[in-house]
């Protein structure tokens, strides 16, 4: 599944989004700040593209992160991460914000 964010500041495009072409590594590119050329030939910036690398495939890393964060609770009695409870409310914020946008006609929502 690929992934296209377009904003008024740039672009982020993500190919193999849902599963990866390499469990060891993931890519995506970006472009901040592109602006066309004179006479509209082409633009000032290419995309940049970043690879990630990873030890483990991603689902083996979910359930790392999942046991780490439950026996911190458990047993060091450590208090809850707040990083993953910001970071999943952040992320419905923008699906509910893309979906508000499709049911209005593809038209801006603030968020």
């Amino acid at each position: 599944m690929d992934l296209a964010v377009y904003g008024s500041n740039g672009t982020l495009n993500v190919e193999d989004f849902i599963i990866p072409y390499e469990e060891s590594s993931a890519t995506f590119s970006f472009t901040s700040g592109a602006k066309f050329l004179d006479l509209h030939i082409g633009w000032n910036v290419k995309p940049q593209e970043v690879q990630v690398a990873c030890e483990l495939p991603q689902e083996a890393m979910m359930i790392q992160e999942f046991s780490r964060l439950v026996k911190g609770i458990k047993i060091s009695r450590l208090r809850l991460d707040s990083k993953w409870s910001s970071s999943t409310r952040s992320t419905q914020l923008v699906l509910d914000a893309v979906k508000n946008s499709i049911d209005i006609g593809f038209k801006p929502v603030q968020l």
